[in-house]
């Protein structure tokens, strides 16, 4: 076989023609073959929140659907979300899980504590109560 320049020009050409649509294709595809990806602005792993309420915020990526401990959230057409959660006093786990079109799923899990003692919408309950003889009772 005769190996002359106009020959090696030619294939070196469509070598490199063929190599360029190739990765093209992979770059336009990348964020479909990496799944859905959650970045959680706020709160972050092991703070200290003084509120009972707070606040999470961030952003999912691919994201098809969105839980936040199990209940769908929404975001804008950014994909940013902003919502509220209720914390228990004490240690609360914050689970997020983002799922894509093909199925696959990706979860940030964090660890907050609320330093309060009682809550504004769980007021303390008293222990023990007698009635009195008129019907009204007093708390011990």
């Amino acid at each position: 076989m005769f190996w002359n320049l106009k020959r090696v020009l030619s294939t070196l050409m469509v070598v490199l023609f063929a190599g360029t649509i190739f990765y093209y294709a992979y770059y336009q595809s990348r964020g479909i073959i990496a799944g859905p990806t959650i970045t959680l602005s706020s709160p972050h792993d092991g703070d200290d929140i003084t509120a009972p309420l707070a606040h999470i915020k961030g952003s999912a990526v691919r994201a098809k659907e969105l839980t936040l401990d199990g209940r769908a959230i929404f975001v804008d057409l950014s994909g940013n979300f902003d919502e509220q959660l209720l914390l228990y006093p004490g240690y609360n786990i914050i689970e997020l899980a983002a799922k894509d079109a093909d199925g696959r799923e990706e979860k940030k899990t964090i660890g907050v504590v609320w330093s309060g003692t009682t809550s504004p919408v769980f007021p303390s309950v008293p222990t023990s109560s007698h009635p009195n003889a008129d019907g009204t009772s007093t708390i011990n």
